[in-house]
């Protein structure tokens, strides 16, 4: 095999992939609890400063001359705190990715596997996520467009089906805003702008591979715009089927709420569907952010990352089996803990101290021009 290849993605693929990326895990676990039934609306915001996010990560990238995030990072700090921060998103991006096999794991357990060890769980997806991206970037992409098309409509046909049993009961958002707009604000920051909308700080390693860069931007944020349309949707299925407090005190709601579906009683027990969901988000999600972390260790050490690979494929099910003693803790650290401590630091702080260097130096380099203009007149 040439592992020189395979590392670019076209446009259409580079869609896909934000798209199925964003709804990852992030319409079958419950979140933004605090909006209570007007989660819906706390959405349509994350989702319009998504959309803002996504296309800063560009811009950023762009202003730094196509260099992706490791080489924007050493350019601005420098060789020594450059490295020590690459090494920080490395290791920020592998423990996401411990993060979302812990959520499959959990997810697993509860519906199919209920006596299988959760190592076992987590081992199998990584084998999975290690063939994958031993091929190369773009064989992730090439799968991706055939698994993300199914993913979305395997979404829009639970809420469909849900319909058609007739559990939905618009009453239940209502009334709209009726504790004003703080318990939206609480919802929307940080919890609903980090996950899973800063999270595609991660496509700041591979947004330089995508094969024409100058789209990049425009494609990125339309794939937000998609992404999130469907996330509201799942959000406004949760709420209408299982009202606001049935919804908040369930771990997977999306789950279920799949489970009210029976039609003529022949289609029953369709939430093995919010189960694929779930499968392929996570497949694509652990990929794109196992592979931003490798990279960033093949950037820091000039080791190949496939030779990096094989280890920390190993050693990610058994860390997702020490990061929480329970599945209530874990949901509780991911949505609670990790979003200001991790999150917005890695998501918005470094990004945008980034781009304020690099303007400066653009600035500074203009006058420096400017001034060799003077001096030759």
């Amino acid at each position: 095999m040439n592992t020189a290849r395979n590392e670019t993605l076209s446009l259409w693929q580079f869609f896909l992939l934000v798209i199925v990326f964003t709804i990852g895990t992030t319409v079958v676990v419950g979140r933004g609890d605090d909006a209570k039934q007007d989660i819906w609306i706390a959405e349509i915001i994350a989702v319009f400063f998504g959309v803002g996010l996504v296309y800063f990560y560009y811009f950023v990238l762009k202003r730094g001359g196509g260099k992706n995030l490791y080489g924007l990072l050493v350019q601005v700090f420098g060789t020594k705190l450059g490295y020590v921060i690459v090494f920080g998103y490395a290791n920020y991006f592998i423990y996401i990715s411990t993060r979302n096999i812990r959520d499959f794991g959990e997810l697993i357990k509860v519906t199919l596997m209920p006596v299988t060890p959760l190592e076992i769980i987590s081992l199998s997806m990584m084998g999975v996520v290690f063939y994958v991206l031993f091929n190369g970037l773009e064989v992730l992409g090439k799968i991706n467009e055939v698994l993300g098309p199914f993913l979305m409509t395997f979404l829009v046909l639970v809420g469909v089906m849900i319909f058609i049993t007739g559990e939905i009961d618009v009453t239940n958002i209502q009334p709209v805003l009726a504790e004003g707009i703080k318990p939206i604000v609480k919802a929307f920051f940080p919890t609903m702008l980090t996950f899973p909308y800063g999270e595609t700080v991660v496509f700041m390693v591979m947004m330089t591979s995508v094969s024409r860069f100058t789209a990049a931007g425009k494609t990125s944020a339309a794939a937000i715009v998609v992404s999130g349309l469907l996330i509201v949707y799942s959000n406004v299925v949760q709420i209408t089927t299982l009202g606001e407090d049935v919804r908040n005190r369930s771990i997977f709601p999306l789950m279920v709420a799949a489970r009210e579906i029976a039609l003529l009683e022949f289609f029953e027990r369709v939430d093995i569907l919010v189960v694929f969901i779930l499968m392929i988000g996570i497949l694509i999600k652990v990929s794109v952010f196992f592979y931003a972390g490798v990279k960033g260790l093949e950037f820091l050490f000039h080791i190949p990352y496939r030779y990096l690979m094989l280890p920390i494929t190993l050693l990610i099910p058994l860390f997702s089996s020490f990061i929480a003693d329970h599945i209530v803790s874990h949901f509780e650290e991911g949505l609670l803990v990790v979003p200001y401590f991790l999150h917005l630091p890695f998501q918005i702080g470094i990004p945008l101290f980034l781009l304020i260097v690099l303007l400066i130096k653009q600035k500074m380099k203009i006058k420096g021009k400017r001034g060799e203009k003077h001096e030759n007149l």
